[in-house]
């Protein structure tokens, strides 16, 4: 499956998008939905930090010498802590109040960290609910959206009529629906039918 959309193109539409349309999202991105999760939590981490050391370094400069830190600051220890603190925040959503200290977009750094994890909460549910269905409605998810396979090449390997496969995707599908919109919209209170707002 080529990649039909950017990954900072599914974080915009997934962050306005209502339940309904979060999901055909995920169904649509199935098995790049996590890598396009984890290069949008990449980006994210490296522009934090390179703004947070050019702020570092900008203010040595301004002071025009070197500061030296006491034994009581481990600077090496303190990055380590900062980069898991970071890490921990793309998991959770919840953004530490020092960690954007100074940092120039820090609210769209909070807004994005934030998403990642309900995206990723979103998708984990979706994994869980795809898993639970048995052999032969698993064998269609995994053709039709883990490798991208049509419906035509689904029913020849399966030697059955496409219509058939179409007519079990689409109860698949409902099921799917059924099982996770309610909890997908526990992420967009407050959104509108077309638009979702995180609270």
């Amino acid at each position: 499956m080529g990649l039909k959309i950017r990954d900072t193109d599914l974080l915009d539409k997934y962050m306005k998008a209502n339940a309904h349309k979060r999901l055909d999202l995920m169904m649509e991105y199935y098995p790049v939905f996590p890598g396009m999760l984890r290069k949008i939590e990449k980006k994210t981490e490296y522009k934090i930090k390179a703004e947070k050391e050019y702020i570092k370094s900008h203010s040595r400069d301004e002071l025009g010498v070197r500061v030296q830190t006491s034994w009581k600051s481990d600077p090496t220890a303190n990055e380590a802590v900062a980069n898991v603190a970071l890490e921990e925040a793309f998991k959770t959503g919840d953004v530490d109040k020092g960690m954007l200290k100074d940092v120039e977009n820090a609210d769209e750094y909070k807004e994005t960290i934030r998403m990642v994890s309900i995206m990723r909460m979103d998708y984990e549910l979706l994994v869980d609910i795809i898993s639970g269905f048995d052999t032969d409605d698993s064998v269609i998810i995994r053709k039709h959206l883990s490798e991208g396979k049509s419906f035509r090449i689904i029913a020849e390997e399966e030697e059955c009529s496409s219509d058939s496969i179409k007519r079990k995707y689409r109860r698949i599908r409902d099921e799917i629906k059924e099982e996770t919109i309610e909890c997908l919209e526990m992420n967009c209170r407050g959104g509108k039918q077309d638009e979702c707002h995180i609270c």
